[in-house]
């Protein structure tokens, strides 16, 4: 890229001039061994050439705009993403600069509430528990009954089977209660 403008008085640039015919009161210049004679219309086009075209400066502008949109963007997006969580984990002191989400406010709100449910969840697991402990308790007291129950049966039939060997007894009254015990 050109960053020197050419001198606006002289025909030929100060570089392409030797010193000593600088000083000289002759005005014809020699160029320099290398150097290449330019045309009188060399200040337009060095000023055209030292510019790009309208539309290059145009296009070089929304490029530029563009970049610096997409960097504002993708910074937006890494500090809602993780710029809170580095802050506090880099420099505790600026937690009061990183907005409270309002996911964090839910969960501080429904911490208690997610204690007493897990609470209430361990109470009914126990009382599930005795539940289950009960039902087989009843079982157990059933079949037991069910057992007296035949034993019982097994009892009157011996009984019944022995009775006609045995003679006839009297029959007896059962006792009446006591009036004392009655009271």
């Amino acid at each position: 890229m050109y960053t020197k403008s050419p001198p606006l008085n002289d025909a030929y640039p100060e570089d392409d001039v030797d010193a000593a015919e600088r000083t000289s009161s002759n005005r014809v210049h020699r160029l320099r061994p290398g150097a290449f004679p330019r045309s009188a219309d060399f200040k337009r086009s060095q000023v055209a050439r030292g510019r790009p075209s309208i539309t290059r400066r145009i296009i070089r502008v929304v490029g530029r705009f563009s970049v610096a949109v997409l960097i504002g963007v993708g910074a937006t997006l890494a500090w809602q993403s993780y710029g809170g969580e580095m802050i506090t984990a880099w420099a505790p002191s600026l937690g009061w600069l990183v907005p409270v989400s309002p996911t964090a406010q839910l969960q501080a709100q429904l911490k208690p509430v997610a204690l007493d449910l897990a609470i209430m969840k361990r109470s009914v697991e126990q009382l599930a528990a005795n539940q289950d402990q009960l039902a087989r308790k009843q079982d157990q007291m059933a079949q037991a009954f069910a057992a007296l129950q035949a034993a019982e049966q097994d009892i009157k039939q011996n009984i019944l089977a022995l009775a006609p060997l045995a003679p006839k007894a009297a029959h007896v009254p059962p006792p009446k209660p006591s009036q004392a015990a009655a009271q």
